[in-house]
């Protein structure tokens, strides 16, 4: 009777297929915005814990990407970040990576190799340190190869950073382009790179995370998925 679509990308390619009558409905990525926030109010105790555990310097820039380690999109990701990393001379930044995975071994050679010194990696971490992590952050970057829509990136909205992100398939759709976010043309390392430039070299750009945060919480929280799916599902029953 209704089918519930994520990307209105995914919904030019559903329509055609429905059976006679059924509504397609869009039901934009979501997620829980209270640990976010939550993490983003602890910010200074959390990122002093960070700096402590894993080596970070306090004062600086600190890039964050959360992402998988495997063959396939993941890994052409970190091939684009780390050509783009690679153009970025100068500067307090550090990028910490979250994540492993089996392409593990070949990631950490593309980014030490890219920005050697600058990359540290914290590996595999429990869910409930991913909010702290964000929010400790300073700015989220991912290339984005193949991404259907990518959860990290509203996840890292939620927590109140910045993004840079290829503009590629359904990222469009999870992050607010020119308020929350910069996204650039698909393996474009020297557009990346001038990006993430733009918001070192300014901090004060970072109120981005203040509106990115704001967003996530008013129009991608579990109350207005809740709203969505409860007008879908009471448009598709019968009588």
């Amino acid at each position: 009777a209704a089918v519930l679509s994520l990307t209105t990308l995914d919904m030019a390619c559903v329509a055609p297929l429905l059976a006679p009558g059924a509504m397609l409905l869009h039901l934009p990525p979501f997620l829980d915005a209270r640990p976010f926030a939550e993490a983003r109010s602890g910010r200074a105790a959390g990122r002093a814990k960070w700096a402590a555990e894993l080596g970070l310097e306090p004062e600086g820039h600190w890039l964050l990407t959360v992402a998988m380690m495997r063959p396939g999109d993941k890994l052409e990701s970190y091939h684009r970040l780390a050509q783009a990393l690679a153009l970025l001379s100068g500067g307090d930044w550090t990028l910490l990576v979250v994540g492993d995975g089996p392409a593990r071994d070949e990631v950490e050679s593309l980014l030490n190799a890219a920005a050697k010194g600058r990359v540290v990696f914290a590996g595999a971490r429990q869910p409930g340190d991913l909010p702290e992590l964000y929010a400790s952050s300073d700015l989220y970057l991912w290339p984005a190869a193949g991404e259907a829509y990518g959860m990290a990136l509203l996840e890292a909205q939620a927590a109140g950073l910045p993004v840079v992100a290829g503009n590629v398939r359904g990222v469009p759709e999870v992050v607010w382009e020119g308020e929350t976010a910069l996204l650039v043309p698909e393996n474009d390392p020297e557009a990346f790179a001038a990006a993430v430039r733009y918001f070192l070299d300014d901090p004060k750009r970072g109120h981005a995370g203040d509106v990115a945060a704001g967003r996530v919480a008013r129009e991608r929280g579990l109350e207005r998925a809740g709203d969505i799916l409860d007008r879908a599902i009471t448009a598709a029953r019968p009588g």
